[in-house]
């Protein structure tokens, strides 16, 4: 639902930009509805990024998504001012922010119907994050000879 909601307000408000000027009811009605995905894909973040870390750094997790959000919540009025080159910059520009964003959003896991990770471990095994730190493992299968990965290779001479 979080990439449905951003994807329909960036496209309402890249849409905007091809609508006459002389239809100001219809601009109006598309930049407040462009606005209200984003307002609900905004409240709908902090749940999915909580979801989304351990326990055990949970609340640094959502801090530092938070802080992040807000770095771009101290952006976004210098945004309006490309209004001065073009009258529907700057909704084009969030419009494609926005689409981008619903985008990305497809390649993070589900966390439907899957109970919270409680460690860091719990959170590597959900399908979506991939560990990359510990050796061996699947994901540096091109290191190996033959393309093959060792069950229970103790070092790299092993292999």
């Amino acid at each position: 639902t979080l990439s449905s909601i951003l994807l329909i307000g960036g496209a309402l408000l890249i849409v905007i930009q091809f609508i006459p000027t002389s239809i100001s009811g219809l601009v109006t009605v598309l930049v407040m509805s462009g606005k209200l995905s984003t307002t609900c894909g905004f409240a709908m973040i902090y749940v999915y990024t909580a979801e989304l870390y351990p326990t055990a750094v949970r609340n640094m997790g959502v801090g530092v998504s938070s802080m992040a959000s807000r770095l771009g919540s101290i952006i976004s009025p210098y945004i309006f001012y490309l209004g001065v080159h073009h009258e529907f910059l700057p909704f084009t520009l969030i419009g494609i922010l926005s689409a981008l964003s619903g985008i990305l959003v497809l390649f993070l896991p589900e966390t439907f119907n899957t109970p919270l990770p409680d460690t860091i471990n719990q959170m590597k095994k959900i399908r979506g994050f991939k560990c990359r730190c510990t050796f061996p493992s699947k994901n540096h299968f091109h290191f190996y000879k033959k393309g093959k990965f060792p069950h229970r290779a103790q070092n790299v001479e092993e292999v």
